[in-house]
């Protein structure tokens, strides 16, 4: 198969264990856009401020790539930096997702711009806000963010200990399981976005922008929030130190994301 697009996922996969990318996968990813001419896609829970470093480093804005941020919510163009798709949420939902916060006592986050909003600033909290190198603010009650002028964001997330996010993950599901898009992508995070968004439905849009079919892409992954990216992919990819669940879906298991996940990926779908 002649494939035309790689898509991966970042913490976990891409990235290393001190958040950067290991010198050889650099060097494979540039040479497989330089070379074969790939689109190539960084797909993350994320947003988007905190990708873009990552973007100019792999050249994805000299070689034309995508990044896909907020687990699907935000599609941009690393060329042109123009936005092509945003779906998100707006105040009744930023409203339903603080009450579960508060009735069970975890601490919520939601993104704007540069700067993250929490309702505390505990540990989890400030490793998310100095990860993203984004602003905290913290606000104390809806009235707060009304304040300030906040009524929309791209997603929310419940941060707390892993005990913390599947009884909050629980909690979502049986309040408001239809009305959101609801995941766990590390053991500390609990994702709640726009029902319509994932990444797999996102790289779908993006394919037909790009005329690739399904079955031209790679997808890279370790977590439950990359199921639908796989899910939509010819080629499914496990890193090594991947969940059962993304394993268990994957045509292939790569090397872990200490271990070159992605080089070790290209090097086995691609001849140069």
């Amino acid at each position: 198969m002649n494939y035309k697009l790689i898509a991966t996922d970042m913490d976990g996969t891409l990235l290393d264990e001190e958040h950067g990318i290991t010198s050889e996968n650099v060097e494979a990813i540039v040479k497989v856009q330089k070379e074969k001419g790939v689109k190539f896609v960084l797909a993350s829970g994320r947003p988007s401020y905190a990708m873009f470093e990552y973007a100019k480093e792999l050249q994805m804005d000299k070689y034309e790539g995508y990044v896909l941020a907020f687990n699907g919510g935000e599609l941009i163009d690393m060329k042109t930096n123009e936005v092509i798709f945003h779906e998100g949420l707006g105040k009744k939902d930023i409203e339903n997702v603080y009450k579960v916060s508060k009735e069970i006592n975890v601490p919520m986050i939601l993104y704007v711009g540069d700067t993250i909003y929490g309702t505390e600033a505990t540990d989890g909290v400030m490793y998310e806000t100095n990860q993203c190198k984004m602003k905290f603010q913290k606000f104390d009650s809806l009235e707060d963010l009304e304040k300030k002028g906040i009524d929309k964001t791209t997603k929310c997330m419940i941060i707390g200990t892993p005990e913390e996010v599947l009884m909050a993950e629980e909690h979502m599901n049986k309040v408001h399981g239809n009305d959101y898009f609801i995941a766990i992508s590390k053991p500390i995070f609990l994702e709640i976005a726009n029902k319509n968004v994932d990444k797999g439905k996102t790289l779908k849009k993006l394919g037909e922008i790009e005329n690739i079919k399904p079955e031209e892409m790679i997808a890279v992954g370790d977590s439950a929030n990359d199921k639908p990216l796989l899910e939509y992919v010819g080629m499914p990819v496990a890193v090594e130190n991947a969940i059962p669940e993304i394993k268990s879906i994957s045509k292939f298991i790569s090397t872990s994301n200490v271990k070159h996940g992605l080089k070790t990926t290209i090097e086995e779908f691609f001849e140069f």
